[in-house]
């Protein structure tokens, strides 16, 4: 009779379990009413065929928990290319170039005089290339890291512990009182870096035996990957539809300021070549499906009222952010009005993300996203007709 009455208590104030799940906060789900905003749209039409589309024989890669994209993009470049020069296949160890690019920007940040401390490891496409051309290249299955300090939560533990390293030491430093004294107190610093680094990945190979040779990353990136050192070109969708295309010259490289049509027509004109594509972009997660790899806006019940802002206003405000770099490998044409409808996406998020790794970018969202493509000048004829403004 005790536990009875208990119970009677309880549910004279709390009802019963389910009623009282249902008396709590509304589930996620019922908190819109009506159409559903942000959902994929059921009627959107969508295939996986290609009027142009560039075959692949290296596996998509997982850049996982590390912001290095930028890198994944221009792995899967090299490799490709190696292919259409030599006709092998060669994939490269990605692993390298993420701990490489890790540890060189948790250094550079503990240099720098700010109070900063959080690591970025993130990079416009012609400052990637540098750093591949830094750091060298090794073969993947040469070298296996001590963990994987790529995959949450290692990766996330090991880039707490380095920005606290970063942050006492910056303290330190401001405290010093000679030149002296700072430099003792840097260079303990980046002891503890390099420590902490050896802890989790491991040593990272200065030489490595592939093919029957010794090699160190630079000799083998030279010997294999020479193409990597001629002049790039990058062109950069201006904000400003208005603006006159302009170019610049970066450390031999080449930078164009230039409009959306010019940079479509390159980037199809480069796929027919049989050339990939380094692509950067904005992404926005409300416009993709992971489980389909549709990239486009009006895939998504969107409220028209609350459509993305255009270039000129995500650029002043703000909004312009989250930047990732991909690869096209194709294109689908509209037979009719010769119109580019989607791209072909190689992504750097495993296999297990979108088609297989692959995504598929709708007009519309690559029309508004896009920022640029990056591409060698060492292929053959590489000099692109572009569309004439006004035309």
């Amino acid at each position: 009779m005790k536990h009875l009455f208990f119970l009677a208590i309880f549910i004279v104030h709390f009802g019963t379990a389910q009623f009282a799940e249902a008396a709590g906060p509304p589930m996620c789900a019922h908190i819109f009413s009506g159409t559903p905003w942000g959902n994929l749209r059921p009627d959107f039409k969508h295939n996986t065929q290609y009027s142009k589309e560039i075959s692949q024989e290296v596996d998509i890669k997982n850049q996982c928990n590390l912001g290095t994209c930028h890198l994944h993009s221009w792995l899967a470049s090299l490799e490709k290319n190696y292919t259409r020069r030599t006709g092998d296949v060669l994939p490269l160890s990605n692993h390298y170039l993420g701990a490489k690019q890790l540890l060189s920007r948790s250094l550079m940040q503990m240099r720098v005089q700010d109070n900063k401390a959080g690591i970025e490891l993130g990079a416009g496409s012609l400052n990637s290339k540098d750093s591949i051309l830094e750091f060298g290249l090794i073969p993947e299955g040469v070298w296996t890291p001590k963990t994987e300090y790529y995959k949450n939560p290692t990766a996330q533990k090991m880039k707490e512990y380095l920005e606290n390293i970063i942050a006492r030491t910056k303290a330190a430093t401001e405290k010093a009182e000679t030149p002296e004294q700072k430099s003792r107190i840097l260079a303990h610093g980046e002891a503890q870096l390099k420590s902490l680094f050896n802890d989790f990945v491991g040593e990272l190979p200065t030489e490595f035996s592939f093919q029957g040779k010794q090699w160190t990353p630079h000799s083998f990136a030279k010997e294999y990957f020479s193409f990597l050192r001629a002049p790039q070109t990058q062109m950069v969708i201006m904000a400003n539809r208005k603006s006159m295309t302009h170019a610049e010259q970066v450390k031999g490289d080449t930078k164009i300021n230039t409009d959306l049509a010019s940079v479509e027509s390159a980037a199809t004109q480069l796929i027919d070549r049989g050339q990939m594509v380094y692509l950067a972009y904005e992404h926005h997660a409300e416009y993709v499906d992971k489980s389909t790899g549709i990239m486009s806006i009006r895939a998504f019940y969107t409220p028209s009222y609350a459509k993305p802002l255009n270039r000129e206003l995500r650029e002043q405000f703000k909004k312009n952010d989250g930047g990732h770099a991909v690869q096209i490998v194709g294109y689908e044409r509209d037979p009719r009005t010769g119109k580019i409808l989607k791209w072909k996406i190689k992504n750097s998020w495993g296999t297990s993300s979108g088609d297989d790794g692959y995504y598929h970018m709708y007009d519309d969202y690559f029309r508004t996203f896009a920022k640029g493509i990056t591409y060698s000048e060492a292929d053959p004829g590489v000099a692109l007709k572009m569309p004439v403004k006004g035309h």
